[in-house]
């Protein structure tokens, strides 16, 4: 049958199953329903503004990966489909197959202009506004996390410790990838702060390099391995260790503003948004802290994962899989849902939209109530100096051996992190 189709009929289907979860006794829905009955969101001061369901063959695949950029989810499903979807109203955009079905079809990235996924060892770049496959290009390396792109520029990060940066050029798709070696795993995708492309790996180290030529810049170490993502918010870079320490590190200097001790390994990406980051530590709960001095804000018990942040409350995930809701400025718990059915919970620090799913594909979006229109978290540069002048504090960012960043373009002898040539 073709995809169309078949998307059609599992369009269908998906919607005959919404009408039976909202017909369906309320007895039955208090255990945990796939699709959270309007009249529950509404006890709960939330509203559901759409659910949809992904093109997945239910008896053949599944959906694997859903993410948020700027107005646009993108999910990703085992049988090659990247689906774009209008992250306000539901709407499917485009829908694309990508690669071979045997092959495994990894998470998205996305640009203003573009999105980039990758099936096995092959990377495809789309047009973000149609879906139209651009660019197809063979990696050099195995991809172990998300691309990140410019409009001018794509990173992949692989699985033996390497940075491939390709750039977009369309009338040119075979021009030589710039790499940079790391000397771990990279567990999770590069981060752009500024012209400057940051990544961290399991032995601890956070990597600093230019956009353009992959240029090193700085290395810091914390003393544990990193597993979590990276954040960024001019002019500090956020980073999480399984040390038990949050850490913030000048963008430009490598330079260790400050670092707070949670007492647990972390291996969930700190939040940066306002003038608070969230570190969600294992084995005890969410803290907030000051993002200028990393100074405790407060510290609330249970949490597992972060979801979404309104203008007055934080939504996140209990260990046992509710959704919990927490007062943003004290952390006290406001509120719970159960979610348990509903495994996929989208990491939204873009807006305050809520964006829950099952692995068969159905998606749903809950809002407040009153906030109609989407509130957009900015990510403005915080004011004045954040760094602490105590020279006990400020640590630069150190440059131990093993490491050997390279770009084709250059010599060896260009690598800022070699050993001084003797005299």
């Amino acid at each position: 049958m073709p995809y169309r189709r078949r998307f059609a009929l599992l369009t269908l289907l998906a919607w005959v199953a919404i009408g039976s979860a909202l017909s369906a006794p309320a007895s039955a829905q208090v255990a945990g329903p796939t699709l959270i009955p309007e009249s529950m969101a509404r006890r709960h001061g939330l509203t559901r503004m759409w659910a949809t369901q992904v093109q997945v063959d239910p008896g053949r695949g599944r959906l694997t990966d859903l993410t948020i950029h700027e107005g646009l989810l993108l999910a990703s499903t085992e049988q090659g489909f990247i689906q774009a979807i209008d992250s306000e109203t539901g709407r499917t955009i485009w829908i694309t197959k990508i690669g071979q079905r045997q092959l495994v079809n990894g998470p998205v990235g996305s640009s203003k202009s573009f999105v980039a996924a990758c099936n096995g060892s092959n990377m495809y770049i789309l047009d973000r506004a149609d879906g139209k496959i651009l660019m197809t290009r063979r990696l050099e390396g195995a991809p172990g996390a998300a691309p990140v792109l410019t409009d001018n520029w794509v990173y992949i990060p692989t699985i033996d410790g390497a940075v491939e940066s390709y750039k977009l050029d369309f009338k040119n798709p075979h021009l030589r990838a710039t790499t940079y070696r790391s000397e771990s795993v990279i567990e999770e995708s590069p981060l752009l702060a500024g012209k400057n492309v940051i990544w961290a790996t399991h032995k601890g180290y956070v990597y600093c390099a230019t956009e353009e030529t992959l240029e090193a810049q700085f290395k810091f170490r914390t003393r544990g391995m990193i597993t979590a993502g990276l954040s960024y918010r001019a002019p500090l870079i956020y980073a999480a260790s399984a040390d038990g320490y949050v850490y913030a590190i000048d963008e430009k200097t490598g330079v260790r503003r400050w670092q707070f001790s949670t007492g647990y390994p972390v291996r969930d990406t700190p939040v940066a948004i306002g003038d608070s980051v969230y570190a969600i530590p294992e084995l005890s709960g969410m803290f907030a802290l000051t993002a200028d001095k990393g100074a405790e804000r407060w510290f609330s018990r249970n949490v597992a994962q972060w979801v979404a942040a309104s203008a007055t409350r934080l939504y996140t995930v209990d260990e046992a899989g509710q959704l919990m809701v927490l007062d943003a400025r004290s952390g006290a718990h406001i509120d719970t849902l159960p979610t348990q059915t509903l495994p996929i919970k989208v990491h939204n620090v873009q807006t305050d939209r809520i964006f829950l799913a099952t692995s068969r594909g159905m998606i749903q979006c809950l809002r407040e109530i009153e906030q109609v229109r989407p509130l957009n978290h900015t990510f403005a540069p915080l004011p004045g100096d954040p760094g602490l002048k105590s020279a006990t504090t400020d640590q630069p960012a150190e440059t131990p051996e093993g490491d050997t960043p390279a770009a084709p373009e250059k010599p060896d002898t260009d690598d800022p992190f070699a050993p001084a040539a003797p005299e």
